[in-house]
């Protein structure tokens, strides 16, 4: 297994050695709102649902819930990216991603509201015996290049392809 900072050291002497393609399967089923989301070559199966009053069945987090998630997670793993870039020790650290959105705009009542997330806003909460400043430092770091951050602020078109198949 190639550590962090085999990575690391061979993507700063090649930058090429960095690029990557991540492809994600979902199916729909058939329960409620149910998808099967299958993530990597292991595969990591995950159920993304809705809740009841969606026609959901709860048995997975909501897509929404599912990007709070990423956005937190994301968080965790690039802070820790940059604590061993920077050499700093982080003893404990959780991310509560909060959300905002009207589900109207979701549904077509109005037009004119956004119908995604009209806030969002992580707290980010980290104990360290490091100075306050070095850990702020190294958080600018990880605001700055966290790729679901870059992707939730709009850096990245996104663009779908439609392949119909009609049904007998």
């Amino acid at each position: 297994m190639v550590s962090f900072k085999e990575t690391y050291e061979a993507i700063k002497a090649d930058i090429t050695k960095g690029e990557k393609n991540f492809n994600v399967e979902c199916t729909m089923l058939k329960e409620g709102m149910q998808t099967e989301v299958k993530m990597g070559a292991k595969p990591h199966i995950v159920i993304i649902d809705a809740p009841p009053g969606l026609d959901g069945t709860d048995m997975g987090p909501s897509p929404l819930l599912a990007i709070l998630g990423s956005i937190g997670a994301c968080i965790i793993a690039v802070t820790k990216f940059w604590s061993k870039i920077m050499n700093i020790q982080i003893d404990e650290m959780k991310v509560f991603s909060r959300g905002h959105l009207n589900l109207g705009a979701l549904f077509g009542i109005n037009d004119e509201m956004l119908p995604g997330y009209d806030k969002l806003e992580p707290i980010i909460r980290i104990k360290s015996p490091e100075p306050e400043e070095r850990i702020k430092e190294m958080m600018e770091k990880v605001y700055t290049h966290c790729p679901v951050i870059t992707n939730f602020n709009g850096a990245t078109p996104l663009n779908y392809t439609l392949k119909y198949r009609k049904s007998e």
